[in-house]
């Protein structure tokens, strides 16, 4: 999908700013077992789903990178619950790993707010699903972080 609306850059970077933040106000005052706690036999727990999505900032990250630092830059596929796995993201204490997750997401902000239009235009060659831009790659973090942490918020209202 094209774009031609700075208004839409400036709203996807804020909507990544702001999903720390969001994570910390539904998570802050949560006991370890309420962030352990499965809804039902076979769902996620909120520490699962956040495992989930560092596992997804981590591949996402390096490929808007990728995007930025090569031209038609190749896109390996990653099962992100395999990253997660591999990462002992689920082991690890949330807490920590929520303000690791920050940092990261505050430097790719950084990064995002430095760039020109025409590089939110950047294409690179995802090994499953053909050509992807910048601006998709973006917009396709901010709706699934979006989802989970909507997820996460209804877990623990």
């Amino acid at each position: 999908m094209a774009f031609n609306d700075q208004a839409e850059i400036v709203e996807l970077v804020q909507h990544m700013a702001a999903i720390p933040e969001r994570l910390v106000r539904a998570m802050n005052g949560k006991t370890k077992g309420q962030l352990m706690q499965r809804p039902a036999p076979g769902e996620w727990s909120v520490h699962e789903i956040f495992a989930h999505m560092r596992a997804v900032d981590d591949i996402v990250t390096t490929r808007i990178y990728m995007l930025l630092t090569r031209q038609d830059a190749p896109l390996v596929a990653f099962d992100e619950r395999r990253w997660a796995e591999a990462a002992h993201y689920a082991e690890r204490d949330i807490h920590q790993s929520l303000t690791l997750f920050t940092l990261r997401r505050i430097e790719i902000v950084a990064t995002l707010r430095q760039l020109f239009f025409e590089d939110w235009q950047r294409l690179g060659r995802h090994e499953n699903y053909g050509t992807q831009s910048l601006i998709g790659i973006v917009r396709d973090l901010a709706s699934h972080e979006g989802e989970h942490c909507s997820q996460i918020e209804k877990l623990l209202a």
